[in-house]
């Protein structure tokens, strides 16, 4: 598609994503709405031609290779549900549903393979969203900003010094906090990371209720290019895209994990909208 109007390098750029009458929008108390908006994003016709889980999943489509992470628990579903090859994509996707968790991240792993693409991504990309990590991108954000985030991503210690942070993790360590203080804790934050993998336990939708009034960022390799349907407090997607899928796939395959792929991925920064 044709691409109108032009960024300050003179390069075309895509029409804005968000589409500001969603913005005005109240949020949406069924939790399912965000999941079945992500799965509307990819059209029939699309097929999965490779599956597969370790300690993360991986599934390519015709339009690309997606990533998810891992978590274990919940109902285990047989094989022929697993088994994705060769299905529509947006069957494939709508596993991203299921309670068998390992299921529902080749679900987010198969939305990823369409919506997580070069051709998509830097389509809307503008200068200044460079390939930094996203917490270096944020290192010399005011001190003074309440924040947290949602898991305890391995570079965080370096940009926590002097700061009012509060970590929130699922399997806490050290001065983390159990994931259940995010009830009580986030409503005063105003700046909050969040994990791409949330999508994946269902807590992403009641996470980004509780961050109305915040900025939110969401982080990492799990996080789904959809700035149209995200709701309104996120401000920034800090993902990562698949550049070498023959790598990926085998890194994946043989049990590795970001470590062992991270050479076959690229990270991006986009910013939907800009806050103090």
């Amino acid at each position: 598609p044709s691409h109108e109007g032009g960024g300050p390098d003179g390069h075309a750029r895509a029409p804005p994503l968000r589409d500001p009458a969603r913005d005005q929008r109240r949020p949406v108390n069924n939790p399912w709405q965000l999941y079945d908006d992500l799965i509307d994003l990819i059209p029939p016709g699309t097929k999965v031609r490779d599956a597969r889980i370790g300690n993360w999943a991986c599934v390519t489509s015709d339009a690309g290779t997606g990533v998810a992470m891992i978590y274990r628990g919940g109902p285990r579903s047989g094989f022929a549900e697993r088994d994705m090859v060769g299905r529509d994509l947006r069957d494939a996707a709508s596993a991203v549903k299921s309670w068998d968790l390992e299921l529902a991240a080749l679900g987010v792993a198969a939305i990823n393979s369409f919506l997580t693409t070069e051709e998509r991504v830097s389509a809307h990309l503008t200068p200044g969203e460079d390939e930094r990590s996203t917490f270096e991108r944020h290192a010399e954000t005011r001190p003074d900003l309440r924040i947290a985030t949602i898991g305890h991503f391995g570079d965080i210690e370096k940009y926590a010094e002097g700061r009012d942070l509060i970590v929130l993790e699922r399997s806490p360590s050290g001065n983390d906090l159990p994931d259940p203080a995010a009830e009580y804790l986030l409503a005063d934050r105003e700046l909050v990371f969040i994990t791409g993998s949330a999508l994946t336990n269902k807590t992403l939708p009641r996470l980004l209720e509780l961050c109305s009034g915040a900025k939110v960022i969401l982080v990492g390799p799990s996080a789904p290019f959809a700035p149209e349907v995200l709701p309104a407090c996120v401000a920034e997607i800090g993902g990562s895209l698949v550049i070498d899928p023959d790598h990926v796939r085998r890194a994946i395959g043989l049990g590795g994990g970001m470590a062992e792929a991270r050479q076959g991925l690229r990270m991006f920064n986009h910013i939907i909208r800009r806050n103090p």
